[in-house]
């Protein structure tokens, strides 16, 4: 594939994650011609999101990584090699939690033959050997087969025990002793189940004759799991969108928002003595909460007010500017229950955290609730690493080219120390006048160590919410602080199966949290905030059936003098949970390099477009000349009215339709699938703003 591109490009993008696509699309839309390439069979890089045979596949490959042979080519100028695989993640664990049940000799020996083995970890660091079962292998065995009656009871599931302390070792099951445990949930085919949700009847267990019930509620296996690989989509870097945030904004001035689909995230939540709270919002929420006396409501939207405009107050906390939000807060005299809900859901800061910057992040809050119904967050659909695929089309409309599994081996520079192209692995040389790379592809020279941060990630499949209620399907956020790290708390996502991450009846869980050095074990770090959260829910906790630990390095310092001046280095995903700081990056990044240009217009409609045919023209032309004489002034004449009548028209049918696509639709303010073509440009007045 390789051998088939063209020789020279304006720009050579490598790497294809979130700021790295933004920048492909913003220089394609210009008119530049670009060559996006990328080292692994998938786009996203680090944003990826992986089914779970993917997972596995990911972790195998970072274990033994391919080795790809230098070309020796010959080439003016300095050869400065590339690293060839991605050493950001390491420390990569996956466990399944859940064994394949043991047949039973009368009830169904025919449905059951092997027996799963105990559960295995994946490590990435153990020198161990560890077998992958891949799908093929899952799908030739014997499984449990699942019995749909036409007409059965979508809300009933079968015994759903769990542990209420999640241990991480292998939680087994079994049906051949006499208390049998199910670790399911729901039949994953079944549409419109509901996890979890209050009206799940608990059936006795034993070794009588299994009910119609049970039989309909199948347990939660290994190889159940894997038989649902596809519908997995598990993100490396899980992040959301603030509402009236700049990747929202960029998404629709840009016209980009008609690839992506979104749902709305329906609950913040926070851990109060032990228990798990609801995080009042919006003016309804406040007034309607329990968790806060009237007077304590008051102070708290007299606050929030606040924050909408606190620029203009600048007196009220000019003296607190250099000091921490938590001080403001507490200077306030607002109770220990408002400073937590606004502390640790709203601004979701820190104890280190400035004021000034507590601020910020108040009031980006505030604006973006109310804008698409009652939150303040977007998930997108199928996981975020959705997102750079939706630029990546956008440069692909306007002629950028596309190649995956093409990494470069090397960068040649001048004496000037100026990259003139890029060494295939293929021995191609492309030639190109810009370089814009993620920073995992380049070398120690180039990179400021000094900067080096990392952040340990943990995804749990679970069989139920930390949070059971009525509706099954809501999306939550939980930030959990630390006693021992107070700079760094503990992020908790709570996915269900609407947001298109997992098998109908299970939840998936994404953990986040900075740390100081690599020397920290994911797991070790993230269990006692698990441990917190599952010992704090209402009923029977959730079981976890599958998990993954990893740890990330993360550089998001400057590139070294030694850098070319024309290559520009991109960092990855950070422990922030938005993803507007990728937008800000790729913003500055494009106005360095193009300074003048626009970044990302809205495209025309192409129901606007008019192709000319140039030949064709001359020829309409040349058969309207007649034999007859004409003055200059005749035949101005003649043709003037033909001419402002094509202008008027060209003009007036134009009006509608640049109208329709600059027309900004109201989204639906509910907490359903949010299709992304219809989000506006209108901004709705925050409740807050309001009063």
């Amino acid at each position: 594939m390789a051998e088939d591109l063209p020789d020279e490009f304006d720009v050579v993008v490598i790497g294809t994650g979130m700021p790295e696509s933004i920048l492909a699309a913003a220089f394609s839309r210009i008119g530049q011609s670009v060559l996006h390439i990328d080292r692994n069979a998938y786009y996203s890089g680090q944003w990826a999101s992986f089914s779970l045979k993917a997972i596995e596949e990911w972790i195998e490959a970072s274990r033994t990584p391919e080795e790809t042979k230098i070309p020796d080519v010959k080439v003016d100028g300095e050869q400065v090699l590339l690293h060839l695989t991605d050493k950001s993640y390491s420390k990569q664990k996956l466990q399944f939690h859940i064994r394949d049940p043991e047949p039973e000799s009368e009830e169904r020996p025919e449905q059951v033959r092997d027996v799963a083995e105990d559960s295995h970890a994946v490590d990435s660091e153990s020198t161990g050997k560890e077998t992958f079962e891949t799908d093929q292998k899952s799908s030739n065995s014997d499984e449990v087969e699942e019995t749909e009656p036409e007409n059965k009871d979508k809300n009933k599931t079968g015994d759903m025990s769990s542990e209420p302390k999640y241990e991480g070792h292998a939680l087994e099951t079994a049906e051949s002793d006499g208390n049998k445990e199910e670790c399911g949930s729901q039949d994953p085919t079944q549409e419109g189940s509901e996890a979890g949700s209050p009206d799940t009847n608990n059936q006795s267990s034993g070794k009588s004759q299994p009910s119609v019930e049970k039989e309909q509620s199948p347990l939660w296996t290994e190889s159940r799991l894997k038989k649902d690989w596809r519908k997995f989509n598990l993100d490396l870097s899980p992040k959301l969108l603030y509402c009236g945030g700049s990747m929202v904004e960029l998404l629709i001035t840009s016209d980009i928002a008609k690839y992506c689909e979104f749902k709305t995230l329906s609950r913040m939540l926070t851990l109060i003595d032990g228990k798990l709270r609801k995080v009042p919002c919006s003016r309804a929420d406040v007034f309607s909460s329990k968790d806060v006396s009237m007077i304590e409501k008051r102070k708290m939207m007299k606050f929030l007010t606040f924050c909408v405009d606190y620029e203009k107050h600048e007196e009220d906390y000019k003296e607190f500017a250099e000091k921490h939000y938590k001080d403001f807060l507490e200077h306030q005299k607002l109770s220990k229950n408002v400073i937590h809900f606004i502390q640790h859901a709203i601004s979701m800061t820190s104890d280190v955290t400035p004021t000034v910057e507590g601020l910020k992040k108040t009031q980006k809050f505030l604006h973006s609730l109310g804008r698409y119904g009652n939150t303040a967050f977007l998930w997108p659909l199928y996981g975020s690493g959705e997102m750079p695929q939706s630029f990546c089309r956008m440069c692909a409309v306007f002629g950028g080219v596309y190649c995956l599994r093409t990494p470069p081996a090397s960068l040649i520079i001048n004496p000037d120390n100026v990259c003139t192209g890029v060494v295939m692995t293929t021995g191609k040389v492309i030639k190109c006048k810009r370089i814009v790379m993620e920073n995992s592809y380049a070398p120690d020279s180039y990179m400021d160590s000094v900067s080096n941060r990392f952040v340990n990630r943990g995804i749990l499949v679970t069989d139920r919410s930390i949070m059971s209620t009525d509706d099954a399907h809501q999306l939550s956020m939980l930030r959990l602080p630390d006693d021992s790290d107070t700079e760094h708390p503990t992020t908790l996502l709570e996915l269900p199966a609407t947001s298109m991450v997992c098998p109908t009846g299970l939840y998936v869980i994404h953990l986040t949290k900075e740390v100081d050095s690599d020397a920290q074990s994911p797991e070790e770090t993230l269990q006692p905030a698990v441990t917190k959260v599952f010992q704090a829910t209402d009923g029977e906790s959730p079981q976890v059936l599958c998990s993954l630990y990893y740890q990330q390095k993360i550089n998001n310092g400057g590139q070294s003098k030694s850098t070319p001046t024309n290559v520009t280095l991109v960092p990855g995903p950070g422990p922030e949970i938005d993803i507007d700081h990728s937008v800000t990056i790729a913003r500055k990044i494009f106005e360095e390099i193009m300074p003048g240009e626009d970044f990302l217009p809205r495209p025309p409609n192409p129901e606007d477009i008019i192709f000319v045919d140039e030949e064709e023209t001359q020829v309409t032309q040349d058969s309207e000349k007649t034999e007859f004489n004409e003055t200059p002034q005749d035949s101005a004449e003649s043709t003037a009215p033909s001419v402002d009548t094509e202008n008027d028209q060209s003009d007036k049918s134009s009006e509608p339709n640049t109208t329709d696509v600059t027309s900004e639709q109201d989204l639906p303010s509910s907490s359903t699938n949010t299709k992304v073509d219809e989000i506006s440009e209108s901004v709705e007045t925050c409740t807050m703003e309001e009063k």
